[in-house]
């Protein structure tokens, strides 16, 4: 069940920039949250957060989430 959201930075004077954020169940039965983040064009970073229920992985995407979109970043 991935739940996938695209945020992109819409500052005209830098290099537009992405941020991806998913909520995934993996082979071990954790909950994983993908989050991957850069330019545009260019090889992003990723780091993978895991955690033991549904729950907390939705409320660790949902602070990532809100922190960014107070950055300034949008909806895809």
């Amino acid at each position: 069940m991935p739940v996938c959201l695209l945020l992109t930075q819409p500052d005209p004077n830098r290099r537009p920039g992405f941020y991806r954020i998913e909520i995934q169940l993996n082979l071990f039965g954790e909950w994983s949250v993908v989050m991957e983040w850069g330019a545009r064009g260019r090889q992003g970073r990723q780091r993978i957060r895991l955690f033991s229920d549904l729950r907390a992985a939705s409320l660790e995407a949902d602070r990532a989430r809100e922190r960014l979109l107070r950055k300034g970043y949008l909806r895809a």
